[in-house]
């Protein structure tokens, strides 16, 4: 008889979650919709292990935050009212501290657990915009970066694959000069937010050629976003001993900060190729919920976790491109970026 593997998924769930947000004030009811409707659905769809989170410390965040940014986190939780922590997009609101430190210590929760379980999933975090003095779009703190300078501090081979509408910046600011590989698949047309993630930018000393940007145009379908992925072809050059991935849901057709035209198929995809890169690597895999911010945004996280378990779902149509030349253009990138496997082989 033959026997079939069954992959063990762990989803670190507190229900505080669904009532975290740091989101401008006029999406953030979508924000904590989207975390509601993700755990009724993946409960009906998928079998998994609930992982209660523990807190991080004020210590933890200072991995990657100045000691001034945190004290100003922490005296902005205790104001009675919302607020913006930066120029408009990132709130503060009464006890934000300990929401925060909460998301922070999912990843040392999920740390502990990667090395029982295939996947472990955090369907809040993914927060990439943060810098080190600064909130940015939607962003209180960078939990990837401190999750993965831990990460690297203790031995370990990290790659980050970041997943979302927006361009990483703060990811790449604080570990630009860091032997970590980050790979970011983004819309890109110079002025969508945040503006950043110019293919060119590859990484400096230690961090040289560990930096790999692939824009897609505003608009881009399912079609080309599977060209994209060809990218983390790399992964298996790189043999890392831990993936930390970043899905964000975003870029779907009918999300509200309209960028892309992918579907639930396109996150679906993400899920088998990471899972594939999983059985070829042997890696540890922590996945984050990243941005979403439309009505497809919880169905699209659950079909990502479908594939990682190895379930090819389509709940709807694929996108297809009208512009043969702009998968030719993804196609003349990711070449460029494959030599670079010879900064980590």
């Amino acid at each position: 008889m033959r026997l079939i593997y069954q992959s063990s998924l762990g989803i670190v769930w507190d229900q505080r979650f669904t009532e975290i947000s740091f989101s401008h004030p006029m999406i953030r009811d979508m924000s904590k919709a989207r975390v509601r409707d993700f755990i009724k659905l993946v409960k009906e769809k998928l079998s998994f292990i609930e992982i209660r989170p523990e807190y991080a410390t004020e210590e933890d965040l200072m991995t990657v935050h100045t000691r001034d940014y945190v004290s100003l986190l922490k005296e902005s939780s205790k104001i009675p009212y919302i607020g913006f922590l930066d120029q408009g997009d990132t709130v503060h609101y009464p006890g934000m501290f300990e929401d925060i430190l909460l998301v922070l210590g999912s990843s040392f929760t999920s740390i502990k657990y990667s090395k029982f379980l295939d996947y472990v999933y955090i369907p809040i975090g993914g927060f990439h915009h943060a810098i080190p003095n600064k909130a940015v779009g939607f962003c209180p703190i960078n939990d990837v970066a401190i999750a993965a300078l831990k990460l690297f501090e203790k031995g370990e081979r990290v790659a980050i694959v970041d997943i979302d509408a927006h361009h990483g910046n703060g990811l790449q600011f604080i570990l630009y000069d860091k032997p970590i590989l980050k790979m970011n698949i983004y819309a890109y047309d110079g002025n969508f937010f945040p503006g950043t993630g110019k293919i060119y930018e590859i990484g400096e000393g230690e961090g040289k050629g560990y930096n790999i940007n692939i824009p897609l145009s505003l608009g881009s379908t399912d079609d080309i976003f599977e060209k994209s992925l060809e990218i983390l072809d790399l992964l298996e050059v790189y043999s890392p001993s831990y993936i930390l991935v970043i899905a964000g849901v975003d870029g779907h057709k009918d999300d509200q900060l309209k960028s892309l035209e992918l579907t639930t198929n396109s996150y679906n995809l993400l899920g088998l190729r990471i899972r594939r890169i999983k059985r070829a690597t042997n890696a540890s895999i922590i996945a984050y919920g990243g941005g979403g911010y439309g009505p497809m945004s919880s169905l699209s996280m659950v079909s990502f976790l479908e594939g990682l378990v190895g379930r090819r779902t389509s709940y709807e149509p694929l996108t297809f491109s009208k512009d043969i030349g702009e998968i030719k253009r993804i196609e003349k990138i990711i070449s460029r970026f494959k030599i670079l496997s010879d900064f980590f082989s």
